[in-house]
C-alpha cells in the first residue's frame, strides 16, 4: 500500500498548525515527525488516522501491485489497514492482563498464540493481574502489544517510547524494522533517537501566529 498527503492543511482552534504539506510513502518507507511540543505532530498523526478531517487537502491510499501499476483502495476503509498507538495504552485497566489480550486478539482475528505476544512483550507473569495495578512501563507494553496481533500495513505511532525502558525501546525499535521489511508503512512522531532507518523527516515548528483563514 502507498500512502499520499498532498497540500494538508490542519488547524487548532485559530491556529494553523499544518500548511500545504505534501509527501508519500510506498512499501518499506518510514516517515519521522519532530518538533518540540503543541506544533501538530499530534494532529497529523490523528488526521491520517481519520480521527480529524483536514481543513484542506487529501489523504489517499493506493494498492501497489507493481512498480508500474496501482490500483486505488477504498478510503473509507483505510482503518482498517492502521496501527494507531496514541498516547493513551488503549487498555481496560478493569480487565486482566490476559483479557486485554483476548480482547485484541478477537479484534484482529489474530492466530498468534498469546503466550508467546505475552513472553515477547514481557507480560507472562503478569497474564492474572488487572491492568489497573500494572507500572506504566507495563501498560505501554500491554498497549503495544498489538502490533503483533495483525498485519496492518500503515503504523502510526505517537510517542510510543514514552514510559519504556531501553530493553523495551529496543523490542519497539525491532518490532518497527521489521515491518518495514516485509513492506510496511511508518509514521512516528518522536522527541528521542530512534535506530530506525527512516526514509523521511519532517520538523515542525511553532504554529503560524495568525487566522488560519486569512491564510487558507
Amino acid at each position: 500500500m502507498e500512502l499520499r498527503v498532498k497540500n494538508l492543511h490542519l488547524r487548532r482552534g485559530n491556529r494553523l498548525l499544518i500548511k500545504d504539506l505534501s509527501f508519500k510513502l510506498r512499501p518499506g518507507e518510514s516517515l519521522q515527525l519532530s518538533g518540540p511540543n503543541g506544533v501538530g505532530k499530534t494532529t497529523l498523526i490523528r488526521a491520517i488516522a481519520g480521527f480529524i478531517t483536514p481543513n484542506k487537502g487529501h489523504i489517499a491510499t493506493a494498492k501497489v501491485t507493481h512498480p508500474e501499476q496501482e490500483q486505488s483502495v477504498d478510503d473509507q476503509l483505510l482503518h482498517e489497514k492502521i496501527h494507531y498507538i496514541g498516547h493513551k495504552n488503549g487498555i481496560r485497566t478493569s480487565l486482566t492482563v490476559l483479557e486485554n489480550l483476548e480482547f485484541w486478539a478477537n479484534f484482529y482475528t489474530s492466530k498468534t498464540p498469546l503466550g508467546k505476544i505475552a513472553q515477547k512483550y514481557s507480560l507472562k507473569n503478569l497474564l492474572h493481574i488487572p491492568a489497573g495495578y500494572l507500572s506504566q512501563g507495563q501498560k505501554r507494553r500491554l498497549g503495544l502489544s498489538r502490533l503483533s496481533m495483525s498485519k496492518r500495513p500503515l503504523w502510526l505511532l505517537d510517542e510510543p517510547t514514552v514510559s519504556l525502558d531501553q530493553i523495551s525501546v529496543k523490542l519497539i525499535v525491532d518490532e518497527a524494522n521489521q515491518h518495514l521489511q516485509n513492506g510496511g508503512l511508518l509514521i512516528a512522531a518522536t522527541h528521542i533517537p530512534l535506530e530506525i532507518p527512516f526514509t523521511q523527516s519532517i520538523k515542525l515548528s511553532q504554529p503560524i501566529d495568525q487566522e488560519w483563514e486569512a491564510l487558507i
